[in-house]
């Protein structure tokens, strides 16, 4: 309530609490309220509060209401706050200082403390804003009976690779002469009786056809070589690679 003095606002919203008994509608007035009149009587506040005339109104109780208390500035004692009705109206905040002088006092900068209340005992209740909200009903829907999801472990980092592996892994996928898992189903790629990895069959054929196909080009027509290009394409492809596989296997099996 930017209208308000920091004073003015938190004495009203204790007024309000406690009084919504005998005016319901008193935090909506307070709220549509323009202050009027402000003046230090000397021993106390007077704030005139004007109520728009057409909101609409119940009706209610005529008189001065409350027993909200404060303890402003430097005083010794509290001052005590009462709001102003007629027939329900909300006319004015009054502020009692029993005896004390205020005259010094700027009430619109004036700090303060230990808003309260006093119940039909003479007891202190202190007004606590945030305690006195009501609970939202979101957090029915946020309470569950289940256990929190266990905390998140990140996984343990990888052993450091040196920059050669580095290199390796970001052209080929894995460390030259590291086998990837097979397929379920399915035989390595690897020759009968050998351990040359993939990389370097694939390698030497490419290598080989190469250089055929540049002999064959010097030599003779370029349809040939392209045809024994084609055929090795083909064969490679061919059920899993294995007649080049068995090709290859038969080339470079050791003379007795």
């Amino acid at each position: 309530m930017s209208h308000l003095t920091r004073l003015e606002s938190a004495v009203l919203d204790a007024l309000a609490w406690e009084l919504e008994d005998v005016a319901p509608d008193l935090a909506g007035q307070v709220e549509e309220s323009l202050p009027g009149l402000r003046r230090n009587t000397g021993q106390g506040l007077y704030t005139e509060l004007i109520v728009a005339r057409g909101r609409p109104l119940p009706g209610g109780v005529t008189g001065r209401f409350g027993t909200t208390h404060a303890m402003v500035g430097d005083l010794p004692d509290p001052i005590g706050f009462q709001i102003e009705l007629r027939e329900g109206r909300l006319l004015a905040l009054h502020g009692q200082s029993y005896g004390q002088d205020t005259h010094t006092l700027n009430f619109a900068t004036v700090p303060f403390e230990d808003v309260f209340t006093v119940d039909d005992k003479g007891e202190s209740i202190l007004f606590d804003p945030v305690a006195r909200m009501p609970e939202s009903p979101l957090r029915d829907l946020q309470r569950t009976d289940e256990p929190p999801p266990p905390a998140y472990q990140p996984p343990p980092p990888a052993p450091p690779a040196d920059r050669w592996e580095r290199l390796q892994q970001g052209v080929f996928g894995n460390p030259l002469g590291v086998q990837r898992d097979p397929l379920p189903g399915k035989e390595p790629l690897l020759l009968p009786g050998t351990e040359i990895p993939p990389i370097y069959l694939f390698a030497g054929v490419g290598v080989v056809v190469v250089a055929a196909f540049a002999l064959m080009l010097a030599r003779v027509s370029f349809f040939f070589p392209l045809a024994i290009l084609i055929l090795a394409v083909r064969l490679a492809g061919a059920n899993g690679g294995k007649p080049l596989r068995l090709l290859l296997r038969a080339i470079t099996r050791p003379t007795a």
